[in-house]
């Protein structure tokens, strides 16, 4: 019996890119910004996800980690980050509760609430990369066009949807077998990726002319 419920819980688990480290290259304008590296575990409970990037931008570093927490539903559990910008150390932490993220930051306390015609909160935090990386596998997931965003480098909350009437520009060097998961507002992003394996291949942001490309992804 033991066993017969092992194989259940396994079967129903949601997809997820594979146990790896994935690589991930930025530029601004076309021009190299940055790289940031994404180790994705499944762990006790669901999946965890640690990042760690660095990025020059006008003549000045920045640095970030992040550890993001997800269940076996992949809904976030907690996120801690710390962001070093030139000359200093932010530290934000977020812990979430039914309908409820509570942040914990360097310059104050914060709490959010899911925002109307959504169940789910994802965070995506600023030019940190690990919550659109798992965002797909988390839409396919739930099973959901839209969702409550917490950028905690920011202290801020929205609502989001998906936006299927945005028609981004395939990037040539994006793999023919991607599909594209778009959001016009508050900020338009397309995210590209891999259908059967739920791995993002590029992250494009025209309002700032970035882009996310994976590394030896092809």
């Amino acid at each position: 019996m033991l066993a017969l419920v092992f194989v259940v819980a396994a079967a129903t688990a949601p997809a997820t890119p594979a146990d790896g480290v994935y690589a991930y290259s930025v530029s601004i304008g076309g021009a190299p910004a940055g790289k940031t590296t994404i180790q994705l575990a499944h762990v006790t409970g669901g999946v965890q996800l640690t990042e760690s990037g660095t990025a020059n931008f006008g003549g000045s570093d920045f640095s970030g980690s992040a550890t993001l927490r997800l269940d076996g539903s992949l809904a976030p559990t907690s996120y801690a980050a710390v962001y070093s910008p030139s000359g200093r150390t932010i530290h934000a932490a977020l812990a979430f509760n039914a309908n409820t993220a509570n942040e914990t930051a360097d310059n104050g306390n914060m709490a959010f609430t899911l925002g109307a015609n959504t169940k789910n909160f994802a965070v995506l935090d600023g030019s940190l990369f690990a919550g659109f990386f798992i965002l797909p596998a988390q839409l396919r997931a739930w099973n959901a066009q839209s969702f409550t965003v917490v950028a905690p480098m920011f202290g801020r909350s929205t609502s989001i949807a998906l936006d299927a009437s945005l028609k981004a520009d395939r990037p040539k060097d994006v793999p023919v077998a991607d599909v594209p998961l778009s959001v016009s507002d508050p900020v338009e992003f397309t995210l590209w990726y891999d259908p059967a394996t739920l791995v993002v291949d590029e992250l494009v942001v025209p309002q700032q002319d970035a882009t996310y490309s994976r590394l030896h992804a092809r």
